[in-house]
């Protein structure tokens, strides 16, 4: 408080003390003499510390405390994942298998070679309306090898209206020869020009239910497919085991040999944007032909329905045999055509069957049969 102020209050003080010595007041009527001087002393005085006290918050009003602009949020910095392996460019092939072109076919709204009953599905279409997705359609398949990676390059008719391969693509592997698939090779398409880890699976069959009770036919025991995860972004027990890289219209997967199950297998590959939930393995076990539709248009079940946009392939064996009877295999062997039989020199096949030969009458076949000594007719 100032000197000033002090002063008054002061002088203030005295001033009533020494008047209210002397004085009484006559609170019913109105003040008179030295009770009113003293009131008006005193409004004196407050008014006068008031203004005061008003001039001295205007000359120094309180510091303004600035609070500090909220932080923006961040993205975070992604860490670098150090890698030890990275595949390189694949060699000449080991195996290659081409596929079938449904953009011939896709102007009539139609597709050629799908089997739901076994599992090779060509049906690269929009459901119901059939419209073509040639990000869907395979067209051609390579497997190469390293030391330390299996390579699978797969081309496909073309990219997506985003620019890109942007569909799912994978390879199962059929490493104990069931018909079942056992590991999957899972990547989604995208901006990928250099090998990457980015938006890769591999997934395991830990249960053995993948195809149901039956591999590859239908059924309605669909289990719940490949319920694994072997390798992920998320899951980096080894950083290297898997990777993908896009150039144009070819996608490229890789997998360490050691995380395919083995180095002899079955193998199939797969473009897919429908479903692409590797927990429905396989797709023919978790719904009716009815309700997958058809590709076919001679089919009653035309046009495809609930399985659509996606391309599969055959199981095609790497180091094995094929025997011809797997179930949905690449290789099947075709039946042995009975020859005809080997018409004698000298025999007329033209006459009757009277007057032949038995030798003639064997070769020549049709209605004549040797009986009894002679050459019958029967007809």
């Amino acid at each position: 408080m100032s000197k000033s102020k002090r002063l008054i209050i002061f002088i203030a003080l005295l001033l009533l003390i020494s008047i209210a010595c002397g004085v009484t007041f006559d609170t019913g009527g109105e003040k008179t003499g030295a009770e009113a001087e003293v009131e008006q002393t005193l409004q004196a005085v407050f008014a006068q510390y008031t203004l005061e006290a008003m001039t001295a918050e205007n000359a120094n009003p309180p510091a303004v405390v600035e609070q500090a602009p909220a932080a923006s949020e961040e993205p975070p910095v992604p860490t670098d994942i150090p890698h030890t392996i990275i595949p390189g460019n694949p060699g000449s092939p080991d195996q290659k298998k081409d596929e079938i072109d449904t953009s011939n076919t896709a102007g009539q709204k139609i597709a050629l070679g799908d089997s739901f009953r076994l599992g090779n599905l060509e049906r690269p279409f929009t459901m119901d309306v059939m419209d073509y997705k040639k990000e869907n359609d395979l067209l051609y398949i390579e497997l190469s090898e390293d030391d330390d990676f299996f390579i699978f390059s797969l081309e496909i008719v073309g990219p997506g209206d985003d620019g890109f391969l942007s569909a799912y693509y994978g390879i199962e592997f059929d490493t104990d020869r069931d018909g079942r698939g056992d590991v999957l090779l899972w990547a989604k398409g995208g901006d990928h020009p250099e090998w990457s880890i980015d938006d890769v699976m591999v997934m395991r069959d830990s249960n053995d239910d993948v195809g149901g009770s039956r591999p590859v036919l239908p059924d309605n025991d669909d289990g719940d497919g490949y319920d694994e995860v072997l390798f992920s972004i998320d899951v980096l027990n080894d950083p290297d085991a898997a990777w993908q890289r896009v150039d144009g219209n070819v996608i490229q997967l890789a997998i360490k040999k050691g995380m395919a199950g083995g180095s002899r297998f079955f193998w199939k590959a797969w473009a897919d944007s429908g479903l692409a939930d590797p927990a429905k393995f396989d797709y023919n076990d978790t719904m009716s032909e009815e309700q997958a539709g058809s590709p076919n248009e001679n089919s009653d079940l035309y046009p495809i329905a609930d399985l659509n946009l996606m391309d599969s392939t055959c199981w095609v064996a790497y180091k094995y045999e094929a025997t011809g009877k797997e179930l949905g295999g690449c290789y099947q062997l075709q039946p042995t055509a009975v020859p005809s039989p080997t018409k004698k020199p000298g025999c007329n096949c033209s006459t009757s069957c009277s007057g032949r030969t038995q030798a003639c009458c064997e070769s020549c076949g049709g209605s004549c049969f040797w009986i009894g000594g002679t050459c019958q007719y029967f007809g």
